[in-house]
């Protein structure tokens, strides 16, 4: 018996594509090589099979035996990959097992997921397993009615008469033998009947497949192929498919795993996009895709369905019904995700159910994804950008989906006191993009309020002014305006909330608006009014119109307050009594009142009632509504002074206490630092450096994107930073603090604001003490006169130290802080402390490393502990 020719596997495939009567040209598209290349293999067969021309090669192609040409880890059919397989190591063995245990294997997987590739890859590691050999098929030429010829075709099978075809693929089938079907989707229903008819003649046969959806048939094992993971295959596919056009290429693997986790971690469009990279470079790429990753996406080479986003994507559309094409179209109008009565909303004429039942097979055809608990779809960024480009996308939908958007707003803040920010978060670009096309006033409204009780101030402060554009009513333009006054104020300072309160003063809201700007420009002077402070002159006139048109309502009464005293922020007790009286129905008009009345114990030199008075206050606004603007500065405000007068009083626990809870307000949770400003000042004072050092390196960092305000106020704390670097031994970084101090408070350096001037005269004086370095300098410096009520017990207690020091005009500077000892616990410990050190007594400075002690400080603590131990050796 003559031997068998020997042919390759490669000459194998051609001989039979020649049986199909396939051209060269056909030959060379369906097994990616060249037409010259098929010529040089059709010589080949022709000289090895003595046959005289192609219609005899085609006649001897039937004569080959299975067993004999195919035998085990030979894979027929299979296409060569023009590049390298990356990752996918663990799906790839796990598909190896699951052809060997299973008789029908699905790898699932949207469009460009790479599942051809990993069947590719598995049947190569699986062959040896099967020694009736592997077949794999592609099946995207094959239409309905068509598959078992193709498969057939695939394996080489010629009909003969009187042989039913089911029966001659079924026996090129033979024993333990494994077939691959690539690209099922489209013919999903004809290839389970092959599947099921090929399954039932040889139960020992294996059938991998890949599929954008399940195929259903009985004993189908589907993996799921999801996307690269970011950090590590997704960054190794892009750069060695960059490489491949541009050799040179050689970016940030940070920068990489970013733009991979844009393209949604899928291998094809990762591959698109670095076919892109030689000619566009990646901050180019980028763009493009954000703009338009449709058409960016592309490539004019390769399989005509994954030349680009848009034809993968086609593919899957083609061979959607007209039912689930409409909902495909409606729901791409969510920006991120939607939940069942959103799709629902969007598609009227459907039932609940049959909206869901289309869902449930777009799943299945992967154009779109599930997520569970609680339950929601997400369409993949290309998928839905095609989407909204087909004519379901209409005007008609439009206005559903805006209904829809303002429905779920005004649901949303209905719940504002409960269970509501997740649910928030998943709609929010929706609501935004609504408000954006949307003229009406309520949804702005109700997304300003949701915003804001989000922490996002800037956003919400948008809002509302877009809110007052649309309002229906003058009266209501000017509220809204006023809440975003009050949102730039939390941001920024108060000239920016000023100015929009002058805006709103229409005549039905004109008193209120008047009196609260006048109250903004004298109690707020040092935020925002320090350059450009509004005249007295002009001052006087906004309060005789409000009082012209209101009378003596609280809000006149409190304006009447804060324009009381000689000169700015001075108030008489007089007149801060009377705001008290009158605001005492409006919790936040109160607290403005107390305010006033707080600042005029401060300035009779009794910081101990002011410390009382903004215990109350911080008692009375932490119960106010936290999704009011207004409620927020309040509570902000009370925060601030209540740690002001406790640091004042040197009462440390109160001062760290009431810190630790403006810091996890929920009303100033959202913002870059004003919840932990009081932290840092009291972590200085408690000894805690390198705490308050982080934590003030974050404050600063927060404001990196829109500069530090202007804002005196917020000096107190940098101040406090530079005293932790300077007791640390870092001079600069102290030089460093004291000028971002200075820089807020809108001076040329801290002493030349009267809030900041006693603390930056303690801190220079406190740090140059522990030096040794300077004293003299700094003595004339704590000598001067400060504002009283704050800082001033700091500056006057550090004197008395360094006159004791210096042995300058000691009594002078004991007497002035003997005066303020009985209201400062920490001046009263330092004034201790000093006379100590005159008189050399053990005992009195153990005293004052007690006091110390007992107030937190514990820097303070620990150097006089060590002083004592020092003088008892």
């Amino acid at each position: 018996m003559p031997t068998a020719p020997t042919i390759s596997p490669r000459e194998r495939e051609v001989l039979l594509a020649v049986a199909e009567h396939l051209t060269n040209a056909e030959i060379a598209g369906r097994l990616y090589v060249s037409v010259r290349t098929v010529e040089s293999h059709v010589s080949a067969l022709l000289r090895k099979l003595g046959a005289r021309d192609r219609r005899e090669l085609a006649a001897r192609a039937s004569g080959l035996e299975a067993d004999e040409d195919r035998p085990a880890g030979l894979v027929v059919g299979a296409p060569r990959p023009p590049t390298s397989f990356v990752g996918r190591a663990a799906e790839r063995d796990a598909v190896v097992r699951l052809v060997a245990e299973s008789r029908v294997t699905t790898v699932l997987g949207p469009g460009g997921a790479g599942k051809t590739r990993l069947a590719l890859a598995a049947t190569e590691a699986a062959a040896e397993q099967f020694p009736g050999g592997a077949t794999f098929v592609n099946l995207v030429p094959a239409r309905p009615g068509s598959v078992l010829e193709s498969v057939a075709a695939g394996l080489g099978v010629l009909p003969r008469p009187q042989q039913p075809l089911p029966d001659a693929v079924a026996g090129q089938l033979p024993g333990r033998s494994l077939l691959v079907l690539d690209n099922c989707e489209h013919v999903a229903d004809d290839v389970a009947d092959v599947i099921t008819a090929l399954t039932s003649a040889n139960p020992r046969l294996s059938v991998l497949t890949t599929s954008r959806e399940r195929l259903g048939v009985p004993g189908e094992t589907v993996l799921q192929l999801g996307p690269l993971p970011v950090g590590g295959e997704a960054v190794a596919l892009f750069t060695e498919r960059a490489k491949a056009v541009d050799p040179a290429f050689d970016a940030d693997p940070a920068q990489v795993a970013e733009l991979c986790r844009e393209l949604n971690g899928s291998p094809l469009t990762i591959e698109l996009a670095a076919a892109r990279v030689a000619s566009l470079g990646l901050d180019g790429l980028r763009t493009g895709l954000a703009d338009d990753p449709l058409r960016v996406l592309a490539t004019g080479r390769g399989e005509a369905r994954h030349r680009s986003l848009r034809s993968v994507i086609e593919w899957s559309h083609r061979l959607l019904n007209a039912e689930e094409r409409t909902v495909l179209a409606r729901v791409s109008r969510f920006r991120h995700g939607f939940d069942l009565d959103g799709a629902a909303a969007l598609s009227p004429e459907l039932s609940v159910g049959a909206v869901s039942d289309v869902l449930g097979r777009l799943v299945d055809k992967s154009l779109v994804t599930v997520h569970r608990e609680p339950v929601s779809w997400t369409l993949l960024d290309g998928v839905a950008r095609f989407a909204r480009e087909q004519p379901e996308h209409s005007a008609e939908v439009a206005v559903r989906y805006r209904q829809w958007a303002a429905r779920r707003a005004r649901e949303l803040t209905g719940r504002l006191g409960g269970d509501w920010r997740d649910e928030f978060d998943r709609v929010a670009d929706d609501l935004r993009a609504c408000v954006a096309d949307e003229p009406e006033y309520a949804l702005a409204a109700d997304l300003a309020r949701l915003t804001y009780a989000r922490g996002f101030l800037a956003e919400a402060a948008a809002h509302w002014r877009t809110a007052a554009d649309r309002a229906p009513a003058p009266a209501a333009a000017a509220a809204e305006l006023a809440r975003a006054g009050s949102c730039v104020h939390l941001l920024s300072h108060a000239r920016d909330h000023y100015d929009l309160l002058l805006v709103a003063a229409d005549p039905a809201a004109r008193a209120v608006c008047l009196a609260t700007a006048v109250v903004l420009a004298e109690r707020f002077r040092g935020a925002g009014f320090v350059t450009d402070p509004v005249p007295s002159a002009e001052l006087d006139r906004m309060l005789a119109e409000a009082g012209r048109l209101a009378g003596d309502s609280a809000p006149v009464a409190v304006a009447r307050a804060w324009h009381s005293g000689p000169g700015p922020q001075t108030v008489t007790a007089e007149a801060a009594g009377q705001a008290v009286s009158a605001a005492a129905g409006d919790p936040l008009l109160l607290s403005a009142a107390l305010d006033a009345r707080c600042t005029a114990e401060a300035l009779a030199g009794r910081p101990d009632l002011a410390h009382r008075t903004t215990q109350d206050r911080v008692e009375l606004v932490t119960k106010a509504d936290r999704t009011d603007p207004h409620a927020a500065l309040e509570v902000l405000d009370a925060f601030r002074s209540a740690i002001t007068y406790a640091v004042a009083t040197g009462e440390l626990s109160d001062a760290l206490a009431v810190s630790r809870r403006a810091a996890t307000d929920p009303a100033l949770a959202g913002h870059p630092y004003w919840g932990r400003s009081g932290l840092v000042t009291t972590l200085a004072l408690t000894g805690r450096f390198g705490d308050a050092l982080a934590l003030a390196g974050e404050m600063w960092r927060a404001t990196a994107g829109t500069g530090p305000p202007r804002n005196a106020t917020l000096g107190v704390p940098l101040l406090a930073a530079a005293l932790a670097a300077g007791l640390s031994g870092d001079e600069a970084a102290m030089t460093r603090w004291r000028a971002r101090a200075a820089d807020v408070a809108g001076v040329a350096t801290p002493a030349a604001s009267a809030n900041l001037a006693p603390l930056d005269a303690f801190v220079q004086a406190r740090v140059a003490l522990h030096t040794g370095a300077g004293l003299a300098e700094l003595l004339p410096v704590l000598g001067a006169e400060f504002a009283p009520g704050r800082f001033d017990g700091y500056a006057i207690g550090l004197a008395a130290e360094l006159a004791v020091a210096l042995d300058t005009d000691v009594e002078h500077h004991l007497r002035r802080a003997e005066r303020l000892a009985p209201y400062n616990r920490w001046t009263a410990a330092v004034l201790t402390r000093a006379r100590a050190r005159r008189e050399g007594d053990s005992g009195l400075l153990k005293e004052a490393a007690d006091r110390f002690a007992e107030l937190g400080a514990g820097f303070e603590a620990e150097v006089t502990a060590t002083e004592v131990s020092a003088a008892g050796s």
